[in-house]
C-alpha cells in the first residue's frame, strides 16, 4: 500500500481561504516540567456538537491553563468525542464559524491541516469511490456572490512517523506531558506498524497538521477528475 501527503494545488483557481474557528476547543495546557504545551494543532472533530453540554462555556475561549486544568477538561469532554480521540491541547469541536473568500477546488486545503470538499465531489467519492467520509456543514460568511457548497472533512489522528526520518533522533518525550519538540522532517517516512487498515484519509498522531491519503484515495480523485489538492508519495517502513 502506498501513502501520500496531501498538499494544496496552486494557481488562481485555488485561492479559497477561511478566517474561522470551530465553536469549541480545549485550552492549551502548560506543563510544569517542560514549560511547554503538547499542542495538537489541526486535531478537530466538527461532528461533535457540544451545544447541549452544561460545561461548554469552558471551551469557548482560546487560552493557556495549567496542565492539570487542561487534563480535567479533556477527561470531561472525552465521552462526547469519537472513540480513540487524542484530545490534545487545542483540539477543537463543532462547526467552523467565520468568513471565507476566494476560488475553491473540488477538494481544498484552506489550511494545511483542514480539508474541505464541495458537496458534489464528496458525493462522487462516497458513491463511485465507495469512501466512508465524515463531513460537516460550516457556518461561513462568503464575500463573493457565488457561494460554494462546502463541507469540512473530519480526519482522525492515526499513524506516526518512523524514528529513522529524524537525523538526530527523536527528542525524548517529557516525563509529565509526553511532549516531543521535534520539527517535521524534510523527508518524512511513515511507521508502517502504526497505520490502521481501512483508513483512506487521516492525520498523523504525532504531527496533527499533516494529512495522509492512501493510494486508493489518490487514484479515485484522479479518476474522477477532482482538482484542488496534490499528492506526494511518502515512504513507509516497518518498525
Amino acid at each position: 500500500m502506498k501513502y501520500f501527503l496531501l498538499g494544496p494545488a496552486e494557481g488562481p483557481r485555488f485561492t479559497g481561504f477561511v478566517d474561522a474557528a470551530h465553536r469549541w476547543g480545549l485550552p492549551g495546557g502548560l506543563c510544569p516540567v517542560c514549560d511547554s504545551s503538547p499542542g495538537g494543532l489541526g486535531e478537530a472533530y466538527p461532528s461533535v456538537d457540544l451545544s447541549g453540554w452544561s460545561l461548554r462555556h469552558e471551551l469557548t475561549e482560546a487560552r493557556q491553563v495549567p496542565l492539570a486544568e487542561y487534563e480535567r477538561l479533556r477527561d470531561l469532554v472525552r465521552p462526547h468525542a469519537p472513540p480513540g480521540a487524542l484530545l490534545l491541547p487545542g483540539a477543537e469541536f463543532g462547526r467552523l464559524v467565520g468568513k471565507a473568500f476566494g476560488w475553491w477546488g473540488a477538494l481544498h486545503l484552506p489550511d494545511p491541516w483542514t480539508l474541505v470538499m464541495q458537496r458534489a465531489a464528496l458525493e462522487q467519492l462516497r458513491g463511485e469511490g465507495g469512501f466512508k467520509l465524515s463531513a460537516s456543514e460550516m457556518d461561513l460568511h462568503f464575500q463573493e456572490i457565488h457561494v460554494p457548497d462546502l463541507l469540512e472533512i473530519e480526519l482522525h489522528p492515526r499513524g506516526r512517523l518512523h524514528d529513522s526520518c529524524f537525523p538526530g533522533g527523536r527528542e525524548r518525550p517529557c516525563e509529565r506531558c509526553g511532549r516531543q519538540g521535534d520539527g517535521l522532517p524534510d523527508a518524512p517516512i511513515l511507521d508502517g506498524s502504526t497505520l490502521a487498515t481501512g483508513q483512506d484519509l487521516f492525520r498523523l498522531a504525532d504531527f496533527t497538521t499533516v494529512i495522509i491519503a492512501t493510494e486508493r484515495f489518490a487514484k479515485a480523485v484522479a479518476r474522477l477528475g477532482l482538482e484542488g489538492v496534490v499528492f506526494k508519495e511518502v515512504p513507509v517502513v516497518a518498525s
